[in-house]
Parts: structure tokens; C-alpha cells; sequence
């Protein structure tokens, strides 16, 4: 991603254009029109103004990136494997917007941001289903939701007839939750259904649920705490769980009395994960933690309260709550929604709808004889990865086509037999439906890939800007950057001869004493004045305390330390400062003048140079031989 920055950077945001009428450069037999030129300028310098200053210097840099790139072309590096691929590997992953149905996807974002304004607490009755033949599963959820609406009670039901492990304890209920913390199914049905009324059946990949929703409440936000944990787990021996209760108690009477809550979680929490930052937690919502937690910490009201001592499943716990914010706005969690969005069945939804509308706009077909003669060439091997084909070339009647591509059986084939691995156990027939609708995917999808340049001119201008960027990178990291690295020669060459840009400021040798009160900084003075070595003031003032004075000497530049900023630079001792509460003085030993930095000392500033000289160098090259021509009037001409 990084490499991706660069070379956006690098290729100066360049988008192919429309040419117009007007040429504002040509270079050699090469023309950029006004239209070309002023977008590219508008596009990197939105909150500007508009002088001639900026546009001349804006043009210098835009003729320097297109003679960088006809070199690139010149040297035919479009024609090297490995940015061929790199560039590809971009293409895929821009194209990736286009390959959906964007409106849907919106529509999808903000559903579930509404209801994430929501929280729901309901309770489920789940038969699982595996497989293609579910009807025995479903008809056993519908004849489960006839006892409900007919008065048995429902957590009753769940504990006797759900297959969710859970139920057995918690009677089917999955307390609090909101968006995008269930399978969107789920969460739909839920979101639809009024509280005390139970659901219609609804079909998810774990099986066939019936919900009942208990409660609805606003958003509780999300809450940051820092929480101290002493394990107590059911199975301990009752004085284990007896010291559990004590410990948890003695801890909280100490928070109560003052003492730092950050230093006791280090001390005494088990939760090692969080004890060394205080107990610190990650920011969380409903449904991230164990309704114990959750309900007591979002019980407390003010920032900076702690609760009581708790149980939850893992222990006692007491919580200190830090902060607390409203659920956030829709643009600020745009982001993070989407993300979510595209790894659930959400994603599926929309890849769907998008599958549909491209059939819609170019034409689709299926050969239906066909398919299902390539099909009868298969047996339940394929199922296991281990059907073998080889008269490929025999069938080439069209199984499938859209616009004006069409699609033989030797290629259907070819998928089929490709594509095989061992799979869930199911029915021949099952498994090839899902093969053909696969196939039928991937080709509407690749058809629509290939015209995405032809479709959208964004996205064509946004592939000449990689395209450009790619060749660019690669030419400069071999011209400029690479080479000031590894032509160590050159390197000391150029720093010899440019020794003077890499000095230092004026510098002092002297040492600082950082002391703990007036006193001490009083007689570390009269120490330092009498010329007492610095090991003996440091053993006589430390005497009893290690932190009564702490003495550093070094080579300082005016901007090393605060201290150092305050002071004269003459020999000498300094006055007194105070400084983070303590009295800090500085024993000058020597000025030391302006001079140049060594060459180890400065390589990474001498490298950057070296770089610029590369390129100002490797630029006058290009210009030397071409035939550049800007015309100023319709430069200036841009507003």
C-alpha cells in the first residue's frame, strides 16, 4: 500500500482527457491539451489560488513528470513482467468498486447504520440444517413456532427443542445486540419483529430460527474503562472462591481510600492481557462483553467512577469507567460499516444484484442442452477432486453468452475439471447447480471487467494515473533513489564537495544537573564552581537518595534541551532553571563553533541531497535533447 501512495504521488494525479481544441504543451510531436493540463492542476491544488506564479511552477513539474515517463515508454519498461503484474494487481483491486451494485451497497450501509440507533434483546429457537434437503428441519421449525404462538412457553420450548448448545442454559436468549453483530438474516428478522411477538421462520447458514424479541432500547454508545479481575471460576473449591471474594474486597477498599487504580491493576488484576496497561480496555458497545460487565459498566454514570465489585464468569471484577462517547455519525462509521458489510452475506446481496443487472443490460443466455451434455460427462469423482476428462477439444457447442461473447463446452469442461476438490457431501445434481452458477458469475463478471476502461472514463483515468505511476516509480527508484543508496563512492564524493550545507549549529560542552529541590541545585552549584569531579557530587548529594540530582554530560546543539534553549552559550555555570519541578543549571566547558558534521553523522540528510542532485541532474539530461514548448497565453488562460 505504501508503494501505492508513492506512485500516486509520484504520477502527479495524471487523468487522460478528452484533448481539446487548445494545446498548451507539446513536447517533441507529444501534445497536452489545456483541457488535460487544467485538470490535472485543478485536481492537486483545490484550495488554491490561482496566480500565474503557481501555474508556471505547477507546469515545470508537470513537464518534468511527462519527459520522466516517455523515457519510461522510450526504455519500454510497460513491457517488463513484473510491473505488467504489479499493475494488474492494482487494476483488480480498483476495480473492485465497480463489480458490485454500488446503490444496492449504499442502501445496505445506511440499513444498518439505522438500526445500529437500536438495540434489540430477543431470544431464538434454532433446528440446524445441513445441506440441500432442509424440508424435514424446516417443517419441525414451523411445527416448534405453532406450540409458541399457541401459548408454551418459550424459553421452556428452547431448552427442550432448540439445537443451539446454548439454549440448555440460557433458554434461547442472546441478550442485547445490534447491527452487524448477527448473520444478516437473523438481524432482519429481529429488526422486523415487534417486541413480544415471535418471527416468521428464518432461513440462515446455521439452520432454520424462530426469534422472539423481548426488548427494544436506544443505543447505549460505547464506553472506554479500565478493570481489575480476580479469577473465581464455578468449579473452584468454595475457600478458593471464599479468598476470591476477599482479595476483590480488600482491592476495592484501597481504590475507595485513593490509591491509584492503575498501579493496583498492575499489582493485583489476572487479567494479564490488560494489568500491565492499568487494566485498560478497547472502546466497546453492546454485545463485546458478558452481560455481568456490560450491565455494570454501562450502570455507571460519570467519568472517573468506579463500581463495586462484581461477578461475571471469569471472576470479580471492579471497573473504573474513563470515558464515554454517543454512538458515532454515519460518515465517521461509513468506513468501518463497509468493511463489515463486505465480509457478510451483505457482500453476497449486492454481488448478486450486480450479477442480475449486467445480464439485463448486455443479454444473457444459456444453452440449456449443452450444459447439460457437458454435464452428463461427469460422476461423483468430481465431488471427491478425482473425475478425469481429456476429450476437451470434442465439444464446442455454446453453453453460455452475453453481449457479443460466447462461451463453448470445451471451456465449461475445462472449469469443471479445474475447479474440482473434495466437497460437503451432497447430491451430484446439487453440486454441479452450484458449479454452473459459479461459472456463470465468473464469466458475467470477467465480461464486464473487460469494459470497465470503455465504460467509465474515471476509472480509465485512474489506470493511466497507476499505469504512469508504476513506470515512473520504478525508473526514478533505479535513476535517484536506489543509486544514492548503493554508489557509496558518489556519496562521499558529493558530500566532500557539499561539505558546508551539513555543519552544525553552535555547540556547547557542558553538563546538565537536573535537581530534586533549591537546595540541592544550591549545593551542587558550589560543588561544580569549586571544579569537584562530577562522580563525587554525584556520590555526596545521593547519599541518601538516588534521585536528588541525576547529571548528564554530552555535546548539545541549542535544540537538544529545553535547558540548553535557555542558556547563554559562554564558559561558565548557568543560572538556575526550573524545569517539570526541577531546579536544572548547566556547567559550559567549551563553545564549540560551527562545523561540518561527519559523514556518519549526516549520511541520512547527505543521501536526501545526493537524491535531489541525481534527479536535477537526470532532468537537465531529458530537456537537453527535447523540443519543449509551453504556450504561456493559454497557461494563463486557466482561472
Amino acid at each position: 500500500m505504501y508503494r501505492a501512495l508513492i506512485i500516486l504521488s509520484l504520477s502527479l494525479l495524471c487523468v487522460n482527457v478528452q484533448m481539446s481544441s487548445q494545446t498548451i504543451l507539446t513536447i517533441d510531436e507529444h501534445k497536452v491539451s489545456k483541457t488535460e493540463f487544467e485538470n490535472i492542476f485543478k485536481k492537486n491544488n483545490r484550495d488554491s489560488i490561482i496566480s500565474k506564479e503557481s501555474l508556471d511552477e505547477y507546469a515545470e513539474l508537470f513537464i518534468n513528470f511527462k519527459l520522466k515517463v516517455m523515457e519510461a515508454e522510450r526504455l519500454k519498461y510497460d513491457t517488463i513482467p513484473k510491473l505488467i503484474s504489479e499493475l494488474a494487481g492494482y487494476r483488480k483491486q480498483l476495480a473492485r468498486p465497480y463489480l458490485v451494485d454500488t446503490k444496492l451497497t449504499d442502501q445496505l450501509l445506511e440499513e444498518a447504520y439505522n438500526r445500529m440507533k437500536e438495540e434489540i434483546r430477543a431470544s431464538h429457537i434454532l433446528i440446524m440444517a445441513q445441506g440441500e434437503d432442509t424440508l424435514d428441519a424446516y417443517n419441525r421449525i414451523r411445527e416448534i413456532r405453532e406450540r409458541v404462538i399457541n401459548g408454551e412457553e418459550f424459553g421452556k420450548v428452547a431448552r427442550e427443542l432448540s439445537e443451539d448448545p446454548s439454549a440448555k442454559k440460557n433458554s434461547g436468549d442472546l441478550g442485547y445486540f445490534s447491527s452487524l453483530q448477527m448473520v444478516y438474516p437473523f438481524e432482519s428478522a429481529a429488526y422486523a419483529t415487534e417486541v413480544g411477538q415471535i418471527s416468521d421462520v428464518v432461513k440462515t447458514s446455521f439452520g432454520y430460527h424462530i426469534v422472539k424479541v423481548v426488548d427494544r432500547r436506544k443505543s447505549q454508545g460505547e464506553l472506554k474503562v479500565s478493570h481489575i479481575l480476580v479469577k473465581s471460576a464455578e468449579g473452584d473449591p468454595d475457600n478458593k472462591k471464599k479468598q476470591a471474594k476477599l482479595k476483590i474486597d480488600e482491592i476495592y477498599q484501597k481504590v475507595v481510600q485513593g490509591e491509584d487504580f492503575a498501579t493496583l491493576a498492575a499489582q493485583h488484576s489476572d487479567d494479564k492481557s490488560t494489568s500491565k496497561k492499568g487494566g485498560d480496555l478497547p472502546w466497546f458497545s453492546t454485545g463485546r462483553m458478558v452481560e455481568e460487565f456490560e450491565k455494570a459498566a454501562f450502570s455507571i454514570e460519570n467519568n472517573g467512577d468506579v463500581s463495586e465489585p462484581f461477578k461475571s464468569t471469569f471472576g470479580w471484577h471492579i471497573i473504573k469507567r474513563q470515558d464515554y462517547r454517543e454512538l458515532k455519525s454515519f460518515d465517521e462509521m461509513k468506513g468501518q460499516i463497509k468493511s463489515k458489510i463486505n465480509k457478510d452475506v451483505r457482500a453476497e446481496i449486492t454481488r448478486k444484484s450486480f450479477i442480475d443487472k449486467v445480464k439485463k443490460e448486455y443479454g444473457f443466455n444459456q444453452f440449456k442442452g449443452n450444459m447439460e451434455q457437458v454435464e452428463s460427462l461427469t460422476d461423483e469423482k468430481i465431488m471427491n477432486g478425482t473425475w478425469e476428462f481429456k476429450d476437451f477439444e470434442d465439444y464446442k457447442q455454446p453453453v453460455m453468452s452475453i453481449g457479443d461473447s460466447t462461451v463453448n463446452q470445451k471451456e465449461y469442461l475445462r472449469y469443471l475439471f479445474n475447479t474440482q476438490r473434495r466437497s460437503p457431501k451432497m447430491e451430484l445434481e446439487d453440486y454441479l447447480a452450484k458449479k454452473r452458477i459459479s461459472f456463470e458469475d465468473k464469466l458475467i463478471t470477467a465480461y464486464e471487467n473487460d469494459r470497465l476502461e470503455a465504460k467509465y472514463p474515471e476509472f480509465k483515468s485512474l489506470m493511466k494515473e497507476y499505469r504512469d505511476g508504476v513506470l515512473l516509480f520504478e525508473l526514478t527508484d533505479e535513476k535517484v533513489w536506489t543509486k544514492a543508496v548503493d554508489d557509496s563512492l558518489g556519496l562521499v564524493d558529493f558530500y566532500e564537495n557539499n561539505k558546508q550545507d551539513f555543519q552544525y549549529k553552535d555547540r556547547v560542552d557542558a553538563t546538565v544537573f537536573y535537581c530534586k529541590d533549591k537546595k540541592i541545585a544550591k549545593k551542587a552549584r558550589k560543588m561544580a564552581k569549586k571544579g569537584i569531579d562530577i562522580s563525587e557530587i554525584n556520590k555526596t548529594l545521593n547519599e541518601d537518595s538516588q534521585l536528588n540530582v541525576t547529571i548528564m554530560s554530552d555535546i548539545y546543539e541549542r535544540d537538544d534541551r529545553d535547558i540548553i534553549s535557555l542558556i547563554e552559550f559562554e564558559d561558565g555555570i548557568s543560572k538556575c532553571h526550573i524545569l517539570n519541578q526541577q531546579h536544572v543549571f548547566v556547567h559550559v566547558k567549551e563553545v564549540l563553533p560551527p562545523q561540518p558534521k561527519p559523514l556518519n553523522k549526516a549520511r541520512g540528510l547527505v543521501t536526501a541531497a545526493y537524491q535531489n542532485h541525481l534527479e536535477e541532474e537526470w532532468i537537465k539530461t531529458l530537456r537537453m535533447d527535447r523540443n519543449i514548448s509551453l504556450n504561456k497565453d493559454v497557461l494563463y488562460s486557466i482561472e
